[in-house]
């Protein structure tokens, strides 16, 4: 087996520079996400919650709707009425 050995060049002042550069370039980075996306998140709240009321609103209309509806049928079961024609067709049974 052959075992190689690396050795790192001491950093020089200017790669110290850069390395402090991108760690504040990358925390800049993760900082404004973090501001962006809370600032949609507070936006999108009252969008939300007048989609909510309306939802809740109509929901509670077709509940009411289908009690009222519920009460006036007299049989107390749903039947679905419809017009039909049934097509006798013998060659497709095969």
């Amino acid at each position: 087996m052959i075992y190689r050995s690396m050795q790192f060049q001491p950093r020089t002042w200017q790669g110290r520079v850069g390395i402090v550069l991108a760690a504040a370039l990358g925390v800049g980075l993760v900082i404004a996400f973090l501001v962006l996306a809370v600032g949609v998140a507070i936006l999108l709240l009252p969008v939300i919650a007048v989609l909510a009321a309306i939802g809740w609103w109509r929901w509670r209309k077709i509940e009411a709707a289908m009690r009222e509806e519920a009460a006036r049928s007299t049989d107390g079961g749903r039947t679905i009425e419809i017009d039909y024609r049934v097509i006798d067709e013998p060659d497709r049974r095969r």
